[in-house]
């Protein structure tokens, strides 16, 4: 009937047949009937659709009273197909066959579910948000409200968060059991990512996080087909009341922390929890505590860690992101390959495929620090990473006396800011030393710390200027720089051999003209 009435609003707003159905997701046959007038309200809803064809010969054997007056009564649809039709038709067919027959009867009808004791729990967020005020910075913030309820007692549990990412959607769940004292067989939620990474009607694949707390607490995962929310209409119905008697009772209050919107979620749902219930004729408290509270399942010894799981590749240095915003180090040998971050309050533990290859203290409080273990970085970088301030000390005590000073008061300084710099200082020395002696490179090495001292310029490039220069100054030093004149050399005046007295020098004329 609410169809029909759609349809004959629709049909008065001017919309063709095409629009209608495609809105109504409806046959066109049907609003053309409608339309026509051939259909109406008052009539048999598909009488016309049985009277243009004979029944099947399955339906001949079968009485339609007795079927009729079962669907009034409310029973259970499938299970009157399986006393009285299993044997001639197939489900699918006596479905539509009776759809279409009493199309209007099952337009009406509901079938009340039925429940054991300690079995199911659906979840759910609530579609409105709850705005609140942050007091310091006068800022509009939205509380997201989790709510989760037990199929068998009804009894409800509400919890508002500042989002709806996987912490808090882990952590919702955790307060539920603990505000139930117990744990059901199986929670049914939606098909949000947080629970479910790809939807599926038979076989979905659940979120790694959301199986790890379902094996902690010993339960089952069995998300609601998606679009079909009446796989968890109870807690549907839930997320409706509570949030209609919050929004009324709390319609004059504003909210200034989560903490009061909790309070006030705590003060609702017990006056739910304990008002009679029109179906029970008790209260859903009394109903849980008389019946359900025992059949549930005990809560673990230990208490639920609360750990997120992503996807990471290792990078080239070694290290992954993982949801603390810092950086882990794991085995090379893994460099390039897709590994599991699980981040928990204080560890992380990085996998390969099963195996945990890594752990590490997490770095609280921090953001974008390293985390890196010698051990897990190859051969060439982790001599690299030994390159500590004490290393280079005694290797610079080692080599000059003069260097070593001055590098003892460069790291008294700041030792992470000159590290690079002592590094270069120390094997510019050990170079001298091998190449041209002990006993000559001592000076040397000396003389060029003097020399950047008395001009504050400790530059590696200037130690190996400096270096080369003492260098150079040892090589001139050493060779002989007394002029020798060769005798009887014609080209210089008054050097040349003496002659007797009275010859005279003849020059030729080509030799003259070269002179």
């Amino acid at each position: 009937m609410a169809q029909f009435d759609e349809i004959e609003r629709l049909i008065g707003l001017k919309q063709s047949n095409r629009n209608i159905a495609r809105a109504l997701r409806c046959s066109r046959e049907l609003v053309a009937d409608v339309r026509a007038g051939n259909i109406r309200r008052d009539s048999i809803s598909v009488s016309k659709k049985l009277e243009n064809r004979l029944p099947p010969g399955w339906a001949l054997q079968l009485n339609w009273e007795a079927i009729e007056k079962d669907l009034r009564e409310g029973h259970q649809f499938k299970q009157i197909w399986d006393e009285v039709a299993k044997e001639v038709t197939s489900y699918t067919n006596f479905y539509k066959y009776v759809n279409v027959r009493f199309a209007a009867l099952l337009a009406v009808t509901s079938t009340i579910r039925e429940f054991n004791p300690g079995e199911y729990c659906e979840v759910d967020y609530a579609g409105d948000k709850i705005e609140w005020i942050d007091s310091k910075t006068c800022e509009i913030h939205e509380a997201h409200v989790f709510l989760g309820i037990l199929c068998f007692s009804q009894k409800i549990f509400a919890y508002a968060a500042q989002d709806e990412k996987k912490v808090n959607w882990l952590d919702s769940h955790r307060k539920m059991f603990e505000f139930y004292e117990g744990v059901t067989a199986v929670v049914v939620p939606d098909c949000l990512k947080n629970g479910v990474v790809k939807c599926h009607r038979y076989d979905p694949d659940l979120n790694a996080d959301y199986v790890e707390l379902a094996k902690h607490y010993n339960t089952a995962i069995v998300p609601a087909r998606p679009r079909h929310p009446k796989d968890k209409a109870l807690v549907e119905n839930a997320v409706g009341l509570v949030m209609r008697y919050f929004r009324f009772v709390c319609r004059k209050r504003t909210f200034t922390s989560l903490s009061e919107i909790n309070e006030a979620l705590r003060a609702v749902i017990d006056k739910i929890n304990n008002k009679k219930h029109t179906r029970f004729k008790v209260s859903r408290q009394e109903r849980y505590v008389s019946l359900e509270k025992t059949t549930l399942r005990q809560l673990p010894p230990e208490p639920y860690v609360l750990a997120t799981t992503k996807p990471a590749k290792l990078h080239p240095d070694c290290t992954v992101a993982a949801s603390d915003n810092n950086f882990y180090s794991a085995p090379y040998i893994y460099r390039g390959k897709d590994l599991r971050v699980k981040t928990g309050p204080s560890f992380v533990e990085i996998f390969f495929d099963l195996d945990r290859i890594a752990l590490h203290n997490r770095a609280i409080g921090k953001v974008g620090e390293r985390i890196t273990k010698n051990e897990h970085l190859p051969p060439n970088s982790r001599a690299y990473k030994e390159a500590t301030p004490q290393l280079l000390l005694s290797q610079a005590r080692f080599a000059n006396v003069d260097l070593h000073k001055l590098i003892d008061e460069l790291f008294q300084e700041d030792a992470l800011a000159h590290l690079r710099r002592t590094q270069g200082l120390v094997r510019k020395a050990f170079a001298t030393i091998q190449t041209h002696g002990r006993e000559k490179a001592t000076p040397w090495i000396s003389a060029a710390v003097e020399h950047m001292r008395r001009f504050g310029r400790i530059r590696v490039g200037t130690f190996e200027d400096l270096i080369q220069r003492e260098i150079k100054k040892s090589a001139i030093s050493r060779e002989d720089r007394t002029i020798v004149r060769q005798p009887g050399n014609p080209m210089v005046r008054g050097h040349g051999t003496p002659k007797p007295e009275g010859t005279e020098t003849t020059v030729p004329t080509q030799q003259l003209r070269l002179i």
